[in-house]
């Protein structure tokens, strides 16, 4: 078995996807690897390389085919990609699958007949830096997309405590200051692909910062982070409310578990998360 790994082009779709970029450009980067549009790629491109990592979007089948008859491993890190349908069209020509959590990537490997691996998702905060525990009153953070903004506004709003959004990222420095603002972390969703496929990049960010927070319990954040020492984990809006404002109530508590999550999250930092990649590419 080679211990060198494997010369890796990763393609994706466009810059800026959120997690697209964070799977894509930033590992790369890391990895010391190229980088291409999956509309910008060709077999003779392909052809250089030993591997294509897709970043949740894939070329055309023929297009696949056509690389793989060139010889050049096709892996598939699904993401949050929930149109099976699309990845059923591409099976036969992918070698991996790249898993967000063991669930996930077990479910990949027995829906679609391929191996998969499980990669954990890097955390976003490179400079390891932390807020300043305990202060009061805690300002709450929802730091997600628009699409469970409308519920977790609705909760926020039953609570007076001043909160913090990031509805639309502000670039890589704009989120770190978001970050360091937050005293408390939260989300509930309902979404039941992303309580079981999801990655747990949400509460592994947070953790970095040393920031607390409750969450609704998905098997990806069960992974990472345990409830009552790293966060808390909510089963309903009731509970929700009731957990952020025993967290708010205790600075000493938030301090704690601040400290417990910033310690845990450094094993999700990207030169940690880089090892794992070179480890799986210089195997397969």
């Amino acid at each position: 078995m080679s211990s060198r790994m494997c010369k890796t082009l990763f393609a994706y779709k466009r810059r800026g996807m959120d997690t697209a970029e964070i799977r894509g450009i930033q590992i790369a980067e890391a990895l010391g690897c190229d980088t291409m549009r999956v509309a910008d790629l060709t077999p003779d491109i392909a052809a250089g390389y030993d591997a294509i990592i897709y970043v949740k979007f894939m070329p055309e089948p023929a297009v696949m085919d056509q690389i793989r008859r060139r010889g050049v491993k096709q892996i598939v890190d699904a993401l949050d990609e929930y149109r099976w349908r699309k990845l059923r069209r591409t099976a036969q020509f992918t070698d991996f699958y790249i898993g967000a959590n063991i669930t996930h990537a077990v479910f990949l490997q027995n829906r679609f007949g391929r191996p998969a691996v499980e990669l954990h998702h890097h955390h976003t905060n490179f400079d390891e830096l932390r807020i300043q525990a305990g202060r009061t009153p805690p300002t709450l953070g929802y730091i997600a997309g628009d699409a469970h903004w409308p519920l977790n506004r609705r909760l926020s709003s039953k609570l007076s405590y001043p909160v913090v959004t990031s509805i639309k990222r502000n670039g890589r420095e704009g989120l770190s200051d978001l970050y360091l603002s937050v005293d408390i972390g939260f989300e509930f969703r309902k979404d039941r692909n992303k309580r079981s496929l999801n990655t747990a990049n949400k509460v592994v960010n947070f953790m970095s910062y040393g920031i607390p927070s409750v969450l609704s319990q998905e098997t990806g954040y069960l992974e990472a982070a345990r409830h009552g020492e790293h966060c808390l984990y909510a089963q309903t809006p009731e509970e929700m409310l009731m957990l952020i404002r025993y967290l708010a109530e205790d600075p000493v508590l938030r301090a704690r578990m601040g400290e417990a999550g910033y310690e845990t999250a450094r094993a999700y930092h990207i030169r940690n998360i880089a090892q794992k990649y070179r480890e799986f590419l210089s195997q397969i």
